[in-house]
C-alpha cells in the first residue's frame, strides 16, 4: 500500500488539517512537481470520508490525464472509494458519486447537476484566473450558493503564477 513520505507529504496533509482547524479560509498546499500532489489528495479524501461520512469532495482540474491520475490514485490506496468521475473526455459523468474528479470544461455550468459539494480540491489552482467571470469563478460561486460552507483546497507546484 501507498503511504504518504513525512518529509513533505506527511506534513502538507497536518498543515491542511492545521489550518482548517484555526482559519476559515482556503489553503493552499505547494509541493514541487514529483513529490506526489495525487498521493496526497488520495489520503486527505480518505481521510475526511473517513472522519464525515457524509462529506461530499470534487476534485477539479483542466485535463484529462490529471483526472484520470488523482482517480486511480485514491483507488491505490481505498480501492472501493466511493468515487467517480465527470469528463467528457474520459466519457463519464458521474455526478452523483461521494466523491467526484472532474474536469472543470464539463461541469462549469453542472454545479446545480453535481449538487452539494463539502470541499472543492483544485489541482493545478494556479490556472484560476483572478477573474471571477471565469468558468471557475461561476463554479465556486455556483457550489457557494448551494454550500455557502464550501472548503476549497488549491494543490499546485507553481504558486507564483496565482
Amino acid at each position: 500500500m501507498l503511504e504518504l513520505r513525512s518529509y513533505h507529504q506527511q506534513e502538507a496533509e497536518e498543515a491542511v488539517f492545521d489550518y482548517w482547524r484555526s482559519e476559515p479560509g482556503n489553503p493552499l498546499v505547494d509541493l514541487a512537481t514529483g513529490c506526489g500532489k495525487s498521493l496526497l489528495m488520495a489520503s486527505l479524501i480518505k481521510r475526511l470520508v473517513e472522519g464525515w461520512p457524509d462529506m461530499r469532495i470534487l476534485v477539479a482540474t483542466h485535463v484529462a490525464e490529471l483526472i484520470e491520475q488523482n482517480y486511480l490514485e485514491l483507488l491505490g490506496i481505498w480501492p472501493f472509494a466511493p468515487a467517480g468521475i465527470y469528463s467528457a473526455g474520459l466519457g463519464r459523468k458521474d455526478a452523483r458519486s461521494q466523491i467526484i474528479f472532474a474536469g472543470i470544461q464539463t461541469v462549469h455550468n453542472k454545479a446545480e447537476q453535481i449538487g452539494h459539494v463539502d470541499v472543492l480540491m483544485v489541482d493545478e489552482c494556479h490556472l484560476i484566473p483572478a477573474n471571477s467571470n471565469t468558468m471557475y469563478g461561476r463554479f465556486i460561486a455556483a457550489l457557494r450558493a448551494v454550500n455557502p460552507d464550501l472548503k476549497i483546497l488549491g494543490l499546485t507546484a507553481t504558486p507564483y503564477r496565482l
